[in-house]
């Protein structure tokens, strides 16, 4: 499949495992194919992965902040959009997932509430 590489070599390339791909695929944040009972990736689908990986492990957010993030922002990815896009939208600086303060709010000096 041309323009495709299985998920495990993406993932060995990201540093990350295979089953935080399919997590990945489940949420509908990537797409994968399968063929002959193997699950490949799109080169523009590995970028979108990285990119998700980064917003997750970098700079710290949540799935739902993730869920937006991606639901504004369409290829080129930028990551010095995303504390405008969580403000505009009243998710900057509070992790869902956890219900601390994210980095973002800690660095600004607020609290994470309302």
């Amino acid at each position: 499949m041309p323009g495709y590489r299985e998920i495990s070599s993406v993932a060995t390339q990201l540093v990350t495992d295979v089953t935080t791909l399919l997590d990945f695929m489940k949420r509908g944040w990537i797409k994968t194919a399968e063929r002959s009972g193997s699950v490949f990736i799109a080169a523009d689908q590995g970028y979108r992965a990285k990119y998700i990986l980064h917003l997750r492990q970098k700079k710290g957010l949540s799935d739902q902040q993730i869920e937006l993030v991606l639901s504004v922002q369409r290829p080129p990815y930028s990551a010095a959009d995303v504390d405008r896009i969580l403000c505009e939208h009243g998710l900057a600086g509070s992790s869902a997932a956890t219900g601390r303060p994210g980095k973002d709010a800690q660095r600004m000096g607020g609290s994470g509430g309302a």
